[in-house]
């Protein structure tokens, strides 16, 4: 599987060559220029990508979803997410004119079905919730042992969430950790 990082400004955003292509994460309101820059400099088009999965929707990983909706790519919503959706106008600068998710064009889909929906994109994996930096949070682990991991931090203790979501990654096999900031690292399933 081919993995390509798309990210701007200080956040990473990844591309999944699957058919159609798949991204993980995308940033501020207004960043849609940025987006296609990246995409150009990588060789990608924004038509080669159907859909677009957040870790989880904080501004600079989901502020732009509705965008791209508009713009032909469809967001998927996990069952964990759906409350959090509405809640992220309310996270966002007005001068961002943010343009609110609409949840009816979403594909609302249950994390128990997320490794079906992977693979009939042609991704051999499953999306797993991993609170601890937000409730909302769920992280993309790869039958491969990739991990997209949106802002999931170190574990810091052997019994919080944190420790917990990173027990559940490397259950499935997570060995590296591609976070929404900074570099790939290895999965530690908490200490």
């Amino acid at each position: 599987m081919n993995i390509v990082n798309v990210g701007y400004d200080s956040t990473n955003y990844y591309v999944l060559d699957s058919r159609p292509k798949l991204l993980i994460d995308i940033g501020f309101p207004g960043t849609l220029p940025k987006l296609r820059h990246r995409l150009d400099r990588m060789g990608l088009a924004l038509a080669e990508i159907g859909h677009l999965i957040c870790t989880h929707y904080h501004p600079d990983h989901a502020g732009l979803a509705e965008e791209l909706r508009l713009a032909g790519v469809r967001l998927v919503v996990l069952d964990v997410q759906r409350h959090a959706v509405p809640l992220l106008g309310g996270l966002i600068k007005p001068e961002l004119r943010y343009q609110p998710i609409q949840l009816a064009h979403a594909l609302a889909l249950p994390l128990a079905q997320s490794r079906a929906f992977l693979a009939s994109q042609g991704v051999a994996g499953q999306i797993i919730a991993t609170p601890g930096h937000s409730d909302d949070s769920v992280s993309v682990v790869l039958d491969t042992g990739e991990a997209f991991t949106g802002d999931l931090p170190p574990a810091s203790d052997l019994d919080g969430a944190v420790a917990q979501s990173w027990r559940a990654i490397a259950a499935l096999g997570g060995r590296v950790a591609h976070p929404g900031h900074g570099p790939a690292r290895p999965v530690l399933a908490g200490r």
